[in-house]
């Protein structure tokens, strides 16, 4: 019976870096396709709103309906579900990719000991730069305004997208992942202001292994569910969203009864979405409370 040679420390060493430079290629490749990924999910919901605008104006130019409407019909399933399930994925790829690229995803050599598994496996990565972070949250602006914001003032104002008409209408495709798109900007940006935050403990000195008080409870908050990150999200998605209750209500063709009883849904939307917000932004200036590094993480199970 053969035995396997054991490998020297030298050897082990040398293994070492070959696996975490091939996992850190292979982190640059799912990155790149998480990228690509939402790139075509938001080509296919700007390209179909401009392309649904073309097949407007052919209508309104005699075009043959039959044939405007088939094409309304491709154009409205490719912005449905599509853009949503490539936005997914493209999620997935990216969450893993960038861990991937910037550290390294491991078992972990103590879990802790509960019922059901859990941390079973831990990351540590290098933290996104400054510059970098600050791009990425201003990209999800202008995206949200184009998705969002313009859709909103043609409401008030009566011009495109408003004007197109409603055999042709996107504008609700637009507000859905423009909503979606401004909520995952916000919880970029609490976790840009959570970076900050956190560094600076560090340098004061207050950020140590060991934690601060109520360390159990913000490490199961701000590390292991990232639940600040979730309520600013959400706080945003409500944001963005509560502005659709003046659809149909205002612009040339409102009705001033109908905008005037939108005001209190909207101010309570909008309110309860600002209160998430604020308290996300609370909780991540707790993160040097738990006692754990910035570019880390564990696993659910």
């Amino acid at each position: 019976m053969n035995v396997p040679e054991r490998l020297t420390e030298a050897q082990l060493g040398e293994r070492t870096k070959r696996v975490a430079a091939s996992n850190h290629r292979f982190g640059r490749v799912l990155s790149i396709i998480g990228v690509v990924l939402a790139a075509i999910a938001l080509l296919l919901v700007v390209g179909g709103g401009i392309a649904l605008t073309l097949v407007d104006g052919a209508r309104a130019g005699g075009a043959d309906e039959s044939t405007a409407d088939s094409a309304a019909g491709v154009l409205t399933g490719a912005m449905t579900l599509p853009p949503g399930a490539l936005a997914l994925f493209a999620m997935c790829a990216l969450v893993a990719g960038e861990q991937l690229r910037r550290g390294s995803i491991s078992k972990n050599p103590n879990p802790p000991d509960t019922l059901l598994p859990s941390a079973s496996y831990v990351s540590r990565f290098n933290v996104l730069p400054y510059r970098w972070h600050i791009f990425w949250v201003a990209v999800g602006l202008v995206i949200s305004f184009v998705l969002v914001g313009i859709p909103v003032i043609s409401w008030f104002t009566g011009g495109w997208p408003e004007s197109v008409r409603e055999e042709d209408a996107f504008s609700g495709f637009w507000i859905i992942y423009g909503s979606l798109a401004f909520a995952v900007t916000v919880a970029a940006a609490t976790s840009l202001l959570k970076k900050r935050l956190f560094l600076r403990a560090v340098a004061s000195g207050r950020a140590t292994a060991a934690g601060g008080p109520g360390k159990s409870f913000w490490r199961w908050i701000d590390f292991r569910w990232r639940f600040d990150l979730w309520l600013a999200g959400i706080g945003g998605l409500g944001i963005a969203l509560s502005f659709t209750v003046f659809s149909g209500a205002v612009g040339p063709d409102g009705d001033a009864d109908e905008a005037a009883a939108a005001i209190l849904p909207f101010i309570g939307i909008l309110g309860a979405g600002v209160v998430l917000v604020v308290l996300g932004a609370i909780a991540a200036a707790q993160f040097w409370r738990a006692g754990e590094s910035l570019g880390s993480g564990e696993s659910v199970t």
